[in-house]
């Protein structure tokens, strides 16, 4: 029995040094991993930073002159107290140095004023930019893309995260520069008074970067894992929300509280974790500092007491002793500035990757602006359509003559919708070849010759008139009243006490779904484009609602290309083709 067990043991032991060795290479891979990446960001945040190298620049001199004021503030205090006490010289005969002294004051406040005030603005500029980046990349992967991804993320990912990089820019950025100067200036200054206490400065100076950055070395991957938690936790949030509708009429509310308070305690924790590490790395460098001015003072002390024999200290007198006294803490605060800054940076990094995660996102080569020679106004050959794996349109070759009206039916799930992004360039084919007016469909050429009400079409919190044009500069008046007019918008419009400008509820709030429709409608004819889609356009509506606004659409559109997705009979028997997606 006890040979079996050794046995079993000597075949075991070398197992778990096995998994022991796999679980430090993984271990070791991750680190890397986790290195690269930050290395990465810390890359994008500097190819950021060359917009606004000059304002960083003109930010960080103002630093430095704010500390070469200190110095000189610290020889005038140093200057009137040796005189005043050590000389007996009376007030009014320092009159020059009090003068001085008030514009060092002066000086230093409008130092103060400006610095964080040029900070801003480069924090605004970088801001901007960023959010440009990110809305292009956004209209370049197209709504495929926005529809795959919570709608919370993508929009904490561009206020969120790209408002935590603005102390990297306005703060950290700056500090780096003064430090790399400032602490020099003021050694070099204390130098010639006393050297011993320079030497204490250039020892012990470095020491509170070092410790910064070996605190700091986990707080990037700790905001990383804030950053991850805040987009998960916003995402999660906004999808219930929107749902909250439906949860409560299926008593799902209280479970998704639940959930909910789960979520946020996730990110409670990633939070505190990082605070964790700003706690222990101020708590670090505040002893190293102290511990330094306690030098000095101690150096000083006893010099003045003439208890030390060493160094400058033998013929130290007040003006001396004061100056380096009153200089030693100031040369400590940009280095602890920067430390508390460093965070900053944490943050930046951490923010970056969850942003560098869109932007590095493969945008689809569409293809655009090839002309194909062809005589149909839509026109479609052997296209095929897959969602991972399953092939929702198959071989599919539609021609549709320009003005000719088209009804397109087929069951729910028969690839109608997907049919309408395809041709609005919304989302890309898998196969085949789509072609509008004889060029290859595209958000480009679409939307200028295509234009569209879906089935619930979106109505904003603005007026109706807003809601018709969507603010396009180049419609006039007359042409936004006109196509109000003809949709019908202005049959119930009247009777409100505004008009065309009564502000309208987001989602249509205050409107029947007829009324959304004839503004979607009148927002469609507005565009005044050749080929118009329209999905759904009766749902939900009674028997002489229908009636009518089917009425409207054959006003408005009789000139034109349309193609209509229905299962009403009402929609299909006024078309001139029915085209059946089985």
């Amino acid at each position: 029995m006890s040979r079996t067990i050794s046995r079993g043991v000597l075949y075991i032991i070398p197992y778990i040094e096995q998994l022991k060795t796999m679980s430090r290479l993984e271990n070791q891979e991750a680190y890397d991993n986790n290195q690269r990446r930050e290395r990465l960001c810390a890359t994008w945040l500097n190819r950021q930073k060359k917009t606004v190298s000059r304002i960083v620049s003109l930010t960080a001199l103002i630093g430095i002159f704010n500390g070469l004021l200190i110095i000189a503030q610290s020889a005038l205090f140093a200057i009137i107290f040796h005189q005043l006490i050590i000389k007996q010289i009376a007030l009014h005969q320092l009159t020059n140095e009090f003068v001085l002294l008030t514009l060092v004051f002066i000086l230093r406040s409008v130092c103060s004023y400006f610095f964080p005030v040029i900070g801003f603005k480069v924090a605004e500029k970088i801001k901007r930019s960023v959010r440009e980046q990110l809305l292009n990349k956004f209209s370049r992967l197209g709504p495929e893309f926005c529809k795959q991804h919570h709608a919370g993320e993508l929009a904490t990912a561009t206020l969120e995260h790209t408002e935590a990089l603005e102390n990297y820019y306005s703060r950290y950025l700056p500090q780096q520069i003064i430090v790399s100067v400032l602490p020099l200036i003021m050694i070099a200054a204390v130098m010639p008074v006393n050297w011993v206490v320079g030497v204490i400065f250039l020892v012990t100076g470095p020491l509170i970067p070092v410790f910064m950055i070996l605190v700091g070395m986990g707080a990037a991957s700790a905001n990383r894992s804030q950053f991850l938690a805040m987009a998960k936790m916003s995402g999660y949030f906004l999808d219930r929300l929107q749902g909250l509708t439906t949860l409560k009429l299926f008593g799902q509310a209280e479970n998704e509280l639940q959930t909910i308070k789960q979520v946020s305690t996730d990110f409670r924790e990633k939070t505190m974790d990082v605070l964790r590490i700003a706690f222990l790395s101020s708590a670090v460098l505040e002893f190293f500092s102290a511990v330094a001015v306690a030098l000095v003072a101690v150096y000083v002390g006893l010099g003045l007491l003439g208890l030390i024999r060493f160094g400058p200290a033998i013929d130290i007198n007040l003006q001396e002793a004061l100056f380096v006294l009153l200089l030693a803490p100031e040369f400590f605060n940009p280095l602890k500035q920067l430390s508390v800054y460093y965070h900053d940076k944490a943050a930046a990094v951490g923010a970056a990757d969850s942003i560098l995660r869109i932007l590095e996102t493969p945008s689809i080569d569409r293809d655009e602006g090839r002309l194909v020679k062809s005589d149909f106004s839509i026109e479609l050959q052997n296209v095929s359509k897959s969602y991972q794996q399953k092939e929702v349109i198959k071989s599919l070759s539609i021609q549709i003559k320009t003005g000719e009206k088209v009804a397109l039916v087929g069951e729910s799930g028969a690839g109608k919708t997907t049919l309408f992004n395809m041709l609005l360039g919304f989302e890309q084919i898998t196969d085949g070849l789509v072609l509008i007016n004889g060029e290859k469909a595209s958000q480009q050429n679409t939307a200028t010759n295509i234009a569209w009400a879906g089935q619930q079409s979106n109505v904003f919190y603005a007026t109706i008139k807003d809601n018709i044009s969507l603010l396009a500069n180049e419609l006039s008046e007359r042409q936004i009243e006109n196509a109000a007019e003809q949709a019908g918008v202005t049959e119930f419009s009247r009777h409100l006490e505004k008009g065309l400008l009564t502000m309208v509820g987001e989602k249509g709030y205050g409107l029947s779904g007829g009324q959304v429709q004839r503004i979607a409608l009148a927002r469609a004819f507005v565009k005044d484009s050749a080929i118009v889609l329209l999905d759904e356009p009766t749902a939900h509506l009674d028997h002489i609602t229908k009636i009518k606004l089917l009425d409207v659409i054959d006003r408005l559109f009789k000139d034109k290309t349309l193609i209509i997705a229905s299962h009403d009979p009402l929609v299909v028997g006024r078309m001139d083709r029915v085209i059946n997606l089985s």
